[in-house]
């Protein structure tokens, strides 16, 4: 049986392990292990471990020491060396098969909520679910490896400075400035000649988007403006991105009304007229079924 897993919210209480609002966590696998005394846990670790199962959060995984075999959507790798690069997304189911003593690595998790806002200022330009481009798992060569170390690093500075409120954004803006300087990426999404008419769609869909969400939240819109059905829209856009056309709309409009709580005074009356809802009711309702709190809880608590 697969099980469903969702490690963020217990995470951050755990020993060695720093993350923020549940949507970042970042550890050393070996830091974890040596935590873990009582049989109870050792034993829930062997069966998480050992069984299939689902993630609901990304995860990138940095193999510094051992070997370790694992299954991916039924598909085997055997790391017999260190210095790899894992990257895990929503959805995929995961075994591991074995780890060797000496196995280590440093995991970053991030929860889907924090993607989506970044895969929004990324303006679509990547999809972390795309199976095209970026590997899996890639072996990293020295230059790499000591480059996503730095980077580690600094994740774990930022997520360690409790003083600074901003920490989230700090994050969002440290892994896009690594987005955006990485070669290889760039190759990825530059190359008009490897996109295809999916890819080009999705992009003129998520720039319309931003221009419009505020005023516009029906794909029957946006599909004329592109001159198509909204029917063919909505696959295009789920093919290309991973992601409804609803889903991007939906996306942009709560990432500005949870700007607009936390960064402004605006009161739940006036954001619910900037973003153009019938009625602070209906605002308050669509914002609760996407972020599960009201606009005046989420104010309140952040």
């Amino acid at each position: 049986m697969i099980q469903y897993i969702d490690w963020l919210p217990q995470l951050e209480s755990v020993k060695d392990v720093i993350g923020i609002e549940n949507q970042i966590a970042l550890f050393t696998y070996s830091e974890i292990v040596k935590n873990i005394t009582s049989e109870q846990e050792q034993k829930y670790i062997r069966e998480i471990i050992g069984s299939p199962h689902k993630f609901d959060f990304f995860a990138m995984v940095h193999h510094t020491k051992g070997s370790m075999h694992c299954r991916v959507d039924m598909q085997d790798y055997d790391l017999t060396e260190p210095n790899n690069s894992i990257k895990l997304a929503p959805g995929q189911i995961v075994e591991v098969v074995s780890l060797s003593d000496d196995f280590d690595a440093t995991m970053m998790i991030l929860s889907k909520r924090f993607v989506e806002d970044l895969m929004v200022y990324l303006n679509g330009q990547f999809s972390f679910r795309s199976r095209r481009g970026l590997e899996l798992i890639e072996h990293l060569t020295p230059e790499d490896m000591t480059m996503e170390q730095h980077f580690l690093k600094g994740v774990k500075h930022i997520l360690s400075n409790k003083d600074n409120p901003y920490r989230l954004k700090v994050l969002q803006h440290a892994i896009m400035a690594i987005f955006y300087s990485s070669e290889k990426i760039r190759n990825i999404t530059d190359s008009d000649s490897s996109r295809s008419n999916a890819d080009v769609l999705a992009k003129e869909f998520i720039n319309l988007v931003q221009e419009h969400f505020r005023e516009e939240r029906q794909l029957q819109f946006y599909a004329d403006k592109l001159c198509i059905t909204p029917r063919y829209l909505s696959r295009v856009v789920k093919e290309a991105t991973g992601s409804s056309a609803a889903e991007w709309i939906e996306r942009h409009v709560v990432l500005e009304a949870r700007a607009l709580l936390k960064s402004t005074n605006m009161t739940i009356q006036q954001i619910s007229n900037y973003l153009n809802f019938p009625s602070q009711t209906f605002f308050g309702k669509y914002f609760k079924r996407r972020m599960g709190i009201s606009p005046k809880e989420y104010r309140r608590v952040g």
